[in-house]
């Protein structure tokens, strides 16, 4: 059987989906390029080539060796971001697959209120300062627990995981049904394994949420032990304390070779963020797509 020849349309719309496709992809690639070339930039050349510098001629680590040196600052408060992604993460995927799974069952007295909460909290918030008041209210300013509890329901990822859950045969709830299972081992024997995919993908959005978070820890804690990763880096953005700090024990004030501007000090600490969460993102790409999809509302 011949191939079938590309008419001259076919061709230019090619053409055009390539060339949109590339623009994409240069616009998203570009900052991380920029990023990580600036944190191996020194002094001065920063000084000598600016805002204009995208790859640096003369590489250099002193940037990192500066931020792993605040070890007190970099170490503890990366151990907190780890600790936050992993158990908010935990906790939440937990929480909304359980309220997923309930409002799935319409057979359940009360399920239309509960729907009616879960809709409600999507298209109104509490506010910054009821939340406060609640948060300040029941003991968990300045614990660790600041940062979960608030967001231990995801309600668009409730909507999701009861979506999936509808579309699941009926026919194995039944044939469970016969063997004599019940809700809990239903839950745990059968819809949780065939919740893979769409765990994935929600499961990526929940950790990337939590490893940029920054804001609530901001509002909910005042200590420095228990402030994560952004925090630092929001608060580096602000007043460069770290970079002065830094740069003050660089050397001479004519060794520039040696020094690290302050922007580059950031764009530093930035790779060092971005990097542990970006490498999540090759284990879960093949659940990703397909647990957006099958969670999806279908026509």
């Amino acid at each position: 059987m011949k191939a079938m020849r590309m008419t001259r349309a076919d061709k230019v719309y090619q053409t055009a989906i390539y060339l949109i496709v590339s623009a994409i992809l240069v616009t998203c690639v570009f900052p991380l390029i920029y990023v990580l070339g600036l944190s191996f930039t020194g002094e001065q050349e920063w000084l000598a080539r600016g805002n204009s510098m995208i790859i640096p001629h003369e590489p250099t680590l002193a940037g990192y060796e500066k931020v792993f040196r605040q070890s007190k600052v970099f170490g503890n408060s990366l151990f907190i971001s780890v600790a936050r992604t992993l158990v908010g993460t935990g906790f939440t995927l937990s929480c909304t697959m359980c309220m997923g799974y309930i409002l799935s069952r319409r057979d359940m007295p009360g399920v239309r209120i509960l729907m009616f909460m879960i809709l409600i909290t999507i298209l109104f918030g509490g506010g910054m300062i009821p939340t406060f008041l609640v948060v300040k209210d029941t003991g968990l300013m300045d614990t660790f627990w600041a940062m979960i509890v608030p967001g231990l329901l995801d309600s668009w990822g409730v909507l999701v995981f009861r979506q999936f859950f509808m579309n699941l045969p009926r026919e194995v709830e039944e044939s469970a049904y016969i063997d004599g299972i019940g809700e809990i081992g239903m839950m745990l024997k059968i819809v949780f394994p065939m919740s893979m995919a769409v765990l994935a993908a929600m499961g990526l959005f929940t950790a990337v949420n939590h490893w940029n978070a920054w804001f609530d820890a901001m509002i909910y804690i005042t200590d420095e032990n228990l402030k994560p990763l952004q925090l630092i880096l929001h608060d580096l953005s602000v007043d460069a304390n770290l970079g002065y700090s830094a740069n003050a024990g660089a050397g001479s004030v004519t060794d520039l070779a040696s020094r690290v501007s302050t922007r580059s000090l950031r764009m530093c600490i930035t790779v060092i963020g971005t990097v542990p969460i970006l490498c999540v993102y090759p284990f879960l790409q093949k659940y990703f797509v397909k647990g957006v999809y099958v969670g999806a509302v279908k026509g």
